[in-house]
């Protein structure tokens, strides 16, 4: 999956199961034998393609996809394919976001005036299987059929798809190093010398600048440009804000008390 432009390179195992009335045969008549497994090019087999993709492939080579044929006419088999799906991500609530997207797959019948007419049901559970970083589940399942008696028929499905991100790796990496950063620059700034505040907070808001500036080029590098600024960029920004406000406080404490302490 890439972040810099989303993409979805999402890896189908296609489990499908139909039935050539032609291929049928009497178990009795051949020694009891009730299948055998045939080449993906010696039957005919439904034509499944992966749509609305910029690439898609056979991660197998089809010469070595087998088929079971029973004798009640009834085939299965599994492909298995490599697309690259689109998907337009939101990431306003990074890293706590939560994205939708859908898979999309063609099929392509036979002319329905043919006299072997297929017809197509679709399972009704799609399995997923989640990434380190992401959490995939599929919340809706829509099939559409485009009928036109004078070519064939065509339908369509299309899994819709939920990502959802694993915060943790961003927690450890960002949320919780930050948060400490600026937990001892501030408490480094009230604990300093009088005479040395104003050196202090200068060398300490280097310190926090040279901090952030590096956990933002991370976060540059890791998602994708947005009009919007995400959850943890406003984060960064309040601490550096926080930061800057208590540095500012303490100045005007440490002014007034050494300007006391003149005048006495």
């Amino acid at each position: 999956m890439g972040m810099l432009e989303p993409e979805l390179q999402h890896h189908n195992l296609v489990g499908m199961n139909w039935r050539d009335p032609r291929l049928e045969w009497n178990c009795s008549d051949y020694g009891g034998i009730d299948h055998i497994f045939v080449n993906r090019f010696t039957v005919w087999m439904p034509e499944v393609y992966p749509c609305e993709s910029s690439e898609a492939l056979h991660t197998a080579n089809e010469q070595n996809i087998v088929i079971r044929l029973n004798s009640t006419g009834h085939l299965s088999t599994f492909l298995l394919y490599s697309a690259h799906f689109s998907c337009e991500f939101d990431v306003r609530r990074f890293p706590f976001d939560k994205q939708y997207c859908y898979y999309c797959f063609i099929f392509v019948y036979y002319d329905p005036n043919d006299e072997l007419a297929f017809k197509m049901k679709i399972g009704e559970t799609a399995y997923t299987y989640d990434t380190s970083e992401w959490s995939l589940g599929v919340y809706n399942t829509t099939y559409m059929e485009y009928i036109d008696p004078a070519t064939f028929n065509m339908g369509l499905l299309y899994y819709s798809i939920t990502l959802t991100r694993r915060p943790q790796f961003w927690i450890g990496l960002v949320i919780t190093p930050t948060f400490l950063i600026g937990s001892l620059i501030i408490i480094g700034l009230f604990f300093g010398k009088a005479k040395d505040v104003i050196n202090n907070g200068i060398g300490l808001g280097l310190v926090t600048m040279m901090s952030m500036m590096v956990i933002v080029g991370i976060l540059a590098e890791a998602i994708a440009k947005s009009q919007f600024i995400p959850i943890l960029g406003w984060y960064i920004i309040a601490e550096i804000v926080i930061i800057i406000y208590f540095g500012r406080v303490l100045c005007k404490i440490t002014s007034s008390v050494v300007n006391t302490l003149c005048r006495e």
